[in-house]
């Protein structure tokens, strides 16, 4: 069977297993905790690995990402879903707006131990948009409240990147599901104390993320630890295509 474009070759897979492992060879660039219904934004080189660490209990990230010289090509959550599904897993990808249409970032390691649940919900999902301000308020009729389109419009501005392509995310420790009316739903996230996910840049980025103010996250929000680290050893892409 030929390989689909969306797929990743032995080779690569390979290439992935050996970043995601070999920590001896990753260089620390910055270490940051995102405190509880709050933001942040970082920029992400080319061949470098964001992990995001459940550091304080069960947390959804919403994760956008763009591209560094170009805030109009940013990850394109439906693109991504129709190529892999409604949830991502090692070794799939997330795809970035036409007209490029390229590979951002790829997904190399996951410690969240998956359960057999209903209607085969699952974890890292791709299915739910963003909380708005206005979200919130039609279902509570509270105004003002925190969510995550207000967080990662915020931590952008804080870097003075620009915030007007914020998009539905890559809710990355959210749970979810479609149910036999298809209805979507949500439970508390699988994700435990300390565990993590690492993604890998395949492009220069801008990164936001936001910790989830819902009831996503379960019955308390919690903080993130957000890492980057530099790869002490790349290799050409062009002999791994």
């Amino acid at each position: 069977m030929q390989q689909r474009p969306q797929d990743l070759s032995e080779v690569q897979l390979d290439y992935y297993r050996n970043v995601s492992s070999d920590l001896a060879r990753r260089r620390l660039v910055e270490s940051a905790y995102v405190p509880r219904q709050s933001g942040k934004a970082f920029h992400l080189p080319k061949h470098h690995v964001v992990r995001i660490t459940c550091c304080d209990g069960p947390q959804v990230c919403d994760f956008n990402a763009f591209a560094q010289d170009d805030p109009a090509e940013y990850f394109w959550s439906g693109r991504t879903r129709t190529l892999y599904g409604s949830h991502l897993k090692v070794g799939q990808r997330l795809w970035g707006t036409e007209p490029k249409m390229r590979p951002m970032l790829t997904f190399i390691a996951d410690t969240v131990k998956k359960a057999k649940l209903p209607h085969n919900a699952t974890s890292h999902d791709l299915l739910y948009s963003r909380c708005s301000e206005r979200r919130v308020e039609l279902r509570t009729g509270k105004r003002h409240q925190p969510n995550c389109n207000d967080n990662l419009k915020r931590a952008l501005r804080d870097i003075a990147f620009s915030d007007e392509h914020v998009h539905d995310a890559f809710n990355i420790f959210m749970t979810t599901g479609c149910d036999d009316q298809h209805r979507l739903f949500y439970i508390e996230p699988e994700a435990r104390k300390g565990d993590f996910v690492e993604l890998y840049s395949e492009i220069d980025l801008v990164c936001s993320i936001s910790c989830c103010p819902g009831a996503s996250s379960g019955g308390i929000a919690h903080g993130l630890l957000i890492e980057t680290f530099e790869q002490a050893q790349r290799h050409d892409w062009e002999l791994l295509r």
